[in-house]
């Protein structure tokens, strides 16, 4: 017999399992980040390109509304994602 203690186990085991996935996604974007300002840094380019933030977060709002995502939700979170890939970029050292 399942218990209401095992059903919230195995559901609690589920959530971290995904929020493995979501850091090692995370973590995967992170490299690629930083090779973009690899490559930015070597031609001069600057970390902020606002037509590019612009619209990798409508896509991702209209992906969210999709998956019935709160879209305010997902707003504040690619607010944080982009702080963080700006300040990643604007570290990034050029390949020797």
């Amino acid at each position: 017999m399942i218990t209401m203690t095992d059903e919230l186990h195995d559901l609690r085991q589920k959530i971290d399992a995904l929020d493995a996935n979501l850091l090692a996604l995370l973590a995967e974007r992170a490299r690629l980040v930083d090779d973009i300002g690899r490559y930015k840094k070597v031609r001069n380019l600057e970390p902020l390109d606002a037509n590019r933030w612009r619209q990798v977060l409508d896509n991702n709002l209209q992906r969210a509304q999709a998956l019935d995502l709160c879209p305010e939700f997902i707003e504040a979170l690619y607010h944080l994602i982009h702080e963080y890939s700006l300040k990643l970029e604007s570290h990034s050292e050029p390949h020797s």
